[in-house]
């Protein structure tokens, strides 16, 4: 549930004190609710998490969450956005504290065309993202969300995750109170 790329993150900290890069990689703390993102927002920066949990969502029209994903360790931030000079496609808010490296847009586009492991990491991390969100619609698709549930449940279990219900019914797509109906139905009663 929680993604991680250590291989990236440990690229990150041999980088962060490499004389020659160090000084374009720089730390950031935040606190938990405190967003790192904001949807629509332009972006200087490009983020790598050293530790902490983010969930990474978009707001829709009608003001409704959506959970994308939950990143943990070593994931990056912010790198499409570099890449197509465009605004955040989501927000992204700290559910755990939470620390980032900070590396500028023109850097990260400087790392990815002089620093071959960097690239290739970077491009490891955008081939495995397409891959889940594939795998995440494929099972929307093929699976009832009654089905979904007990899965999610258990994998949140086995990682000792805890989410508040709101999460989970945003992560889901749906209300809280579908979420009660379908616990109830499965004779859940906490998460």
């Amino acid at each position: 549930m929680i993604k991680t790329n250590l291989a990236l993150l440990q690229l990150m900290e041999k980088l962060s004190a490499d004389n020659n890069t160090k000084g374009a990689i720089t730390l950031r703390n935040l606190s938990v609710r405190q967003q790192l993102i904001q949807q629509d927002q332009s972006l200087q920066h490009v983020y790598v998490i050293r530790s902490g949990v983010i969930k990474c969502f978009m707001t829709e029209e009608n003001e409704k969450d959506y959970i994308l994903d939950f990143l943990g360790e070593g994931e990056l931030l912010g790198e499409i956005e570099a890449i197509r000079r465009m605004p955040a496609s989501c927000t992204v808010e700290a559910i755990t504290p939470l620390t980032v490296y900070v590396i500028s847009n023109t850097q990260f586009r400087h790392f990815l065309e002089t620093v071959p492991a960097f690239n290739a990491a970077i491009m490891e991390l955008l081939v495995n993202r397409v891959m889940r969100i594939s795998e995440k619609a494929s099972r929307q698709q093929l699976y009832t969300l009654a089905e979904i549930l007990p899965q999610l449940l258990h994998t949140l279990q086995s990682q000792h995750i805890t989410f508040t219900k709101q999460d989970l019914s945003e992560y889901l797509g749906i209300s809280v109170r579908s979420l009660n109906r379908m616990l109830k139905d499965i004779g859940q009663t906490a998460i």
